[in-house]
């Protein structure tokens, strides 16, 4: 009897598209694992690529990892939402973000605590000890080495450099009673990668490449309520954040950008 293959609701290309409110908890949970390292990972696979890539939020037992030297055969990014990690003898905290290069040797890898992380790879990955060569330090974006800085253009708003990362640079977005009624949409350059951490985010978005579909209109902006656990990936040139936009008293995402820093502030979606 032939048999189903059942795909990640989040398997797309994301070259082509973007996946605006994918809710993890709507996801199924896999056990997975790390050929090279001891243990099996919770996983929800939040966005995966045809071509390779992808972010998966994972739960990671104590213990889990290797404390043998070897190399990632991808690139490897984590950002630790709850408990604590070594990579490459240096500790990764709540909020912290690590990133080793594919074929860089590190000391090992190990979670100290019970540990929510998001792990971001560039292609199917393993960690292999039989390797040689000098060890690397692997990148680390301490959250406490950057400081909360305003968002001029949307007041309320606030960001917190962690590390210009491996593809792009990464930071927190913060809010305080943010509403923007009337102020200016922007984009980005690059893809856009978002996961909400705490609050609540309301965001209007506009894709201009849906523009005159069925007319010659420009099409209406869609507006999103995105919650804890909310992860989104965006397009280059998606405009966002525009008027409609709001947050709860206080909230918190992970951003992470894909090639440029550039971004772009207009004042009217249909531009």
């Amino acid at each position: 009897m032939p048999t189903s293959t059942v795909l990640d609701p989040a398997l797309t290309d994301r070259r082509k598209n973007s996946l605006p409110d994918v809710k993890e908890s709507a996801l199924p949970g896999r056990n997975i694992s790390i050929a090279g390292c001891e243990g099996r990972i919770e996983a929800r696979t939040l966005s995966k690529d045809m071509s390779g890539p992808a972010t998966r939020l994972v739960k990671l037992s104590h213990g889990w990892g290797s404390g043998v030297s070897g190399a990632f055969t991808a690139d490897v990014e984590i950002f630790v939402i709850q408990g604590r990690l070594t990579v490459g003898g240096r500790t990764v905290d709540q909020y912290d973000y690590a990133a080793v290069r594919s074929g860089e040797m590190i000391s090992g890898i190990r979670a100290l605590d019970p540990t929510l992380a998001l792990l971001m790879t560039s292609a199917p990955v393993r960690y292999d000890t039989s390797v040689g060569g000098m060890l690397s330090q692997p990148f680390i974006g301490a959250n406490r080495d950057s400081k909360w800085q305003p968002v001029g253009p949307l007041p309320g708003r606030f960001v917190r450099h962690l590390a210009d990362g491996l593809h792009g640079p990464v930071w927190l977005a913060g809010a305080r009673q943010w509403s923007n009624q009337g102020g200016p949409w922007h984009s980005h350059e690059g893809a856009e990668e978002v996961f909400v951490l705490d609050g609540e985010f309301t965001i209007a978005e506009h894709d201009p490449s849906l523009d005159g579909h069925r007319s010659n209109e420009p099409a209406d902006p869609a507006v999103y309520i995105r919650p804890p656990g909310t992860y989104t990936f965006r397009r280059p040139g998606v405009l966002h954040a525009g008027p409609g936009s709001s947050s709860s008293e206080l909230a918190l995402a992970f951003h992470r950008l894909h090639g440029s820093k550039g971004q772009t502030w207009t004042d009217h979606h249909q531009e």
